[in-house]
């Protein structure tokens, strides 16, 4: 289905099909984006176009809000990195993960979340251990197993 016939569909059914109209391929960002900030929310959509190819940055902002759509967002790459990485340091566990493994995850966030290996020369850190992310005291262990799963299971050394 083409846009306009989408949109004919949203207008004339509203929340009955808003759901549908956010899980179809053919859905555009203007579409997705107009679904979402939809009143009365219709949850159901806000998670599916929080997964959408197609979503934009601002579909996703409105997505945020739902906290079941909230994880599916955090992992979206056009959601902006300023808020991938809010959401990696916030109280939301699933959201955390999400973002953790979002490729637009900022890499100097990356770099404070990841363990690090001693170094064998001094460093900017004197060749000590990098602390933890002060943002995860103590529940950084699964923000960490997931980024190292997905640079293949082995510490990144980010030199300078």
């Amino acid at each position: 289905m083409n846009e306009s016939q989408l949109r004919t569909m949203a207008v004339r059914h509203g929340t009955r099909v808003a759901a549908n109209l956010a899980s179809n391929p053919d859905a555009t960002p203007a579409l997705l984006a107009e679904l979402a900030r939809h009143e009365p929310p219709v949850r159901t959509a806000l998670r599916l176009i929080a997964g959408h190819t197609n979503a934009t940055a601002t579909a996703l902002l409105v997505c945020l809000e739902d906290a079941e759509a909230r994880p599916v967002a955090a992992g979206h790459p056009a959601l902006p990195p300023k808020f991938v990485a809010d959401l990696v340091a916030g109280a939301d566990r699933r959201s955390a993960e999400a973002a953790a493994a979002n490729p637009s995850l900022p890499h100097t966030v990356m770099a404070e979340l990841l363990p690090f290996p001693a170094r064998t020369r001094a460093g900017p850190d004197g060749g000590r251990r990098l602390p933890p992310h002060p943002a995860l005291p103590g529940a950084g262990t699964d923000v960490r197993a997931r980024l190292l799963n997905r640079h293949g299971g082995s510490p990144v050394e980010i030199r300078r």
